[in-house]
């Protein structure tokens, strides 16, 4: 980037405008040492650079985190947000979450707005949903053979 005749390379300077500053100098200061400060909102933004910039670690390290605070009210931002960014952990955790409590899936106002904006992401829920209900009957039948 710096190399070729682009702006950068005559500045000196790449700017980085879709991430707030405090998220990248806690992104730059964990490239250095290893190390982040992290809450709801930081987990989010540094997931999403770890994606970007394929630091694996940091990306592990932001998922372990968000997965910790995962609970109902977070779930289905949480499933389409791992979606989006590949966290493979987070989303596995949200849609077991989600699955568990598909009763009260409907109700919520943050899943009329995933069928509006990402109907596939409701077929995986209900694909997942009828997934676990096939086993679980084939386990209750495979116990109650002889």
């Amino acid at each position: 980037m710096l190399e070729n005749e682009m702006e950068e390379s005559l500045s000196g300077t790449i700017k980085i405008s879709d991430v707030s500053y405090d998220a990248l100098r806690s992104f730059v200061n964990y490239l250095y040492t290893s190390e982040a400060c992290l809450d709801e909102h930081m987990a989010c933004d540094l997931l999403v650079l770890a994606d970007k910039y394929q630091v694996k670690h940091l990306k592990t390290y932001c998922e372990k985190y968000m997965i910790s605070k995962l609970n109902w009210e977070n779930s289905l931002l949480s499933f389409a947000f791992a979606n989006q960014h590949n966290a493979k952990s987070l989303f596995d955790a949200a849609q077991s979450l989600i699955i568990d409590n598909m009763d009260k899936l409907s109700k919520r106002e943050e899943y009329k707005e995933l069928v509006e904006k990402d109907p596939r992401l409701v077929v995986e829920i209900y694909e997942a949903y009828l997934s676990k209900q096939v086993n679980t009957a084939a386990h209750k039948d495979s116990s109650t053979k002889p």
